[in-house]
């Protein structure tokens, strides 16, 4: 919350093993609670693991889960399309050149 009393936006980054997920069942049943309060106020929630992307998108699936995901303990992000409200620019064929 700012000085003004205008909370900031929010974002909620979790792993998955252990954390949102129990560690010995896999469920996430015990996190159901927080994720419907993430729903009900819209914050985002971020999936961030060392699992790859195909294990991902099985619990995003699971979850109703539409967010961008980082994937192989940051091996790779991935964005779905439309995950954002405004529109990424593409990179040129060249990274280089926008150095």
């Amino acid at each position: 919350m700012d000085r003004r009393g205008v909370l900031a936006p929010a974002v909620v980054i979790s792993d998955l093993d252990g954390t949102l997920l129990d560690p010995e069942s896999y469920s996430f049943d015990a996190a159901l609670p927080a994720l419907e309060l993430l729903r009900a106020k819209g914050i985002p929630l971020v999936l961030c693991s060392s699992k790859t992307r195909r294990e991902i998108e099985v619990y995003r699936q699971r979850l109703g889960n539409r967010e961008p995901f980082i994937f192989e303990n940051g091996g790779g992000i991935c964005l779905p399309k439309g995950c954002f409200r405004f529109r990424l620019r593409s990179l040129p064929r060249n990274p280089t050149s926008i150095w």
